[in-house]
């Protein structure tokens, strides 16, 4: 056994704490993204609508992204209300279904110890652990591709048809998440072992020819209702055009389009090492673990029995293919490559097994308090900078009680230092940039703060005129009135009941003559848009961020005649 029983110990209160740390995100007042709020009001219009085929916003035809994780969230808001909370609970739940199936893969792969490693590994990643937060795509695509990879694994050891049928509905629910290319991450790690083994016929074979049949079959849903939103009238205008397919867009555009950046939504500013700049972050702590896992695994190749060549592969498989085809592309985001990362954790943790089970090296033990000093130095730098009293309390507490945790202990000090400190420090640093950008917002979100001090007008319809449009949305969102977006002022109300109006303080001087009393009912200094890169978010949480004048009125239109 390469962990004692007490050392356990330490490893399952290491994961059930990280995952309370991840788990406190629910509890947020405020949507953090703007893709995020997007989403949200996609969900929202869905559940209020009862229209679980189109995808509208702002009134309009949305043709983008796949409608599973619309319809999941939907769900969640028919049962338990429109809110913050019932946004993020679906997409952490598929990030927990991914923890889980990191565990069960690395349980088949390697064993029990090897298996407890991985999990640690994947709920303290940084990246995983904020996209859990900031819900997008990315959240449930994590889940579905970790658990169809198990199942195709298991399903090419054992054809039973309960592998089959579950591996090809999770493989349908990548597909109806992000589309068709989710199909080359599931099947790669899989498609490299067969080549490894020389098994070309599987790539023909009837018995893999039916399970992506079947896998194809569970995308139904998602081809049904585009051909019910588009297809089926190509009248509807969309990206400036008549007669757009939404299959066609479903099967091409957004995947091939953007691959070779030739559909109708583009990015220009990729380059081929990107990913690898981010991974630097994104995989903190587990950096130095991922490289010497990987050049171990390498070094050690020809020495190694088939079945650990077919396990080295199979996960190298899974996360290198897609790695370098994002690479590849021009359309190139931060959070992209958290879908291969639970593939990672296991080469991590079989890395980890081997230094334990080989005396724990000195090398990568200096490595990993190299980068769990630099995390515990990036944190304290941060709240230096920021300043802020609060934040800096929590972390002198937080630091206190890892302080006491490592003097009381009795294990080894490198196996403390190596699994435990990390995950520590990845702790604190998600808590500190987690709660440092809930004080910034709480301060200059306009849709919390115009929330807050409506607190009494729940029914009320609010226009809001020139501003970013995640602002509406995610006001329509923490409010049951309706909230609508209008691009200038021309175009609000001069009849019919009362409503409120928010908008820039300089433009006040702008609204029509003829549109009726409008009365002050509150005034702000935020933020048009609270999102941005860390710099930003920094500037914005130490009150350097340039703020403006935000006017809220209550319009009372004539009567009509």
């Amino acid at each position: 056994m390469l962990i004692d029983p007490r050392f356990r110990r330490h490893l399952h209160w290491a994961i059930a704490l990280t995952l309370l740390v991840n788990a406190a995100s629910l509890f947020t007042p405020i949507i953090n993204e703007g893709d995020s709020v997007l989403y949200a009001a996609l969900s929202q219009h869905i559940a209020l609508t009862g229209n679980w085929t189109d995808l509208v916003l702002d009134q309009t035809d949305w043709l983008d992204k796949p409608h599973f994780p619309f319809w999941v969230t939907a769900l969640f808001f028919k049962l338990g209300g429109v809110s913050t909370f019932n946004y993020i609970l679906p997409g952490f739940l598929f990030h927990l279904l991914a923890c889980y199936y990191t565990y069960r893969l690395a349980r088949m792969l390697y064993g029990r110890d090897v298996a407890l490693l991985a999990l640690l590994v994947v709920v303290s990643v940084y990246h995983l652990m904020y996209t859990s937060s900031a819900i997008k795509a990315e959240a449930f695509l994590t889940g579905s591709i970790t658990a169809a990879c198990y199942y195709w694994l298991r399903f090419d050891a054992h054809a039973k048809a309960k592998y089959l049928l579950l591996a090809a509905l999770f493989s349908g629910i990548s597909v109806m998440t992000k589309g068709v290319f989710t199909l080359i991450t599931i099947a790669s790690g899989l498609a490299c072992v067969w080549v490894l083994r020389g098994q070309w016929r599987n790539f023909w074979n009837p018995k893999w020819l039916l399970a992506l049949a079947i896998s194809l079959v569970c995308t139904a849903p998602e081809v049904v209702a585009l051909y019910l939103q588009f297809d089926a009238h190509p009248d509807k205008v969309v990206f400036g055009s008549t007669g757009v397919s939404g299959i066609r867009f479903f099967l091409w555009d957004s995947q091939f389009g953007r691959f070779f950046n030739s559909g109708p939504i583009k990015n220009q500013e990729g380059t081929p090492l990107y990913f690898v700049h981010v991974f630097l972050w994104a995989f903190l702590p587990w950096v130095a673990a991922f490289v010497a896992a990987v050049v171990a695994g390498l070094r050690s190749f020809a020495g190694q029995s088939p079945t650990e060549r077919s396990h080295f592969v199979f996960l190298c498989g899974s996360f290198f293919v897609t790695f370098v085809l994002f690479s590849a592309t021009a359309f190139q985001l931060d959070y992209y490559t958290v879908i291969l990362f639970p593939f990672a954790a296991i080469l991590c943790a079989r890395y980890l097994a081997q230094w334990l089970q080989q005396g724990e090296g000195a090398g990568f033990f200096v490595a990993q308090a190299g980068v769990t000093i630099a995390i515990l130095a990036l944190v304290l730098g941060l709240a230096a900078y920021v300043a802020n009293p609060q934040l800096l309390g929590m972390l002198a507490l937080l630091g206190a009680a890892v302080l006491v945790y490592a003097l009381l202990q009795r294990q080894p000090l490198r196996r403390i230092v190596v699994l435990v400190y990390p995950v520590a420090a990845v702790n604190l640093l998600y808590l500190f940039l987690e709660a440092m950008t809930l004080s910034a917002y709480l301060r200059y979100s306009v849709p919390y703060n115009v929330d807050r001090l409506l607190a009494d007008d729940r029914s009320t319809p609010i226009y809001v005129v020139g501003l970013d449009p995640t602002i509406a949305w995610e006001i329509g969102i923490y409010r049951s009135a309706p909230s609508v977006r209008l691009p200038d002022v021309e175009r609000l109300p001069r009849q019919g009941a009362p409503y409120l109006l928010l908008l820039r303080e300089s433009e006040r001087a702008a609204l029509p003559d003829n549109l009726g009393p409008a009365n002050v009912v509150a005034q702000g200094d935020w933020v048009n848009h609270k999102t941005g890169i860390l710099p930003r978010q920094l500037r914005l949480a130490k009150g350097e961020e340039p703020l403006e004048r935000f006017t809220l009125l209550r319009v009372a239109p004539q009567a009509a005649p």
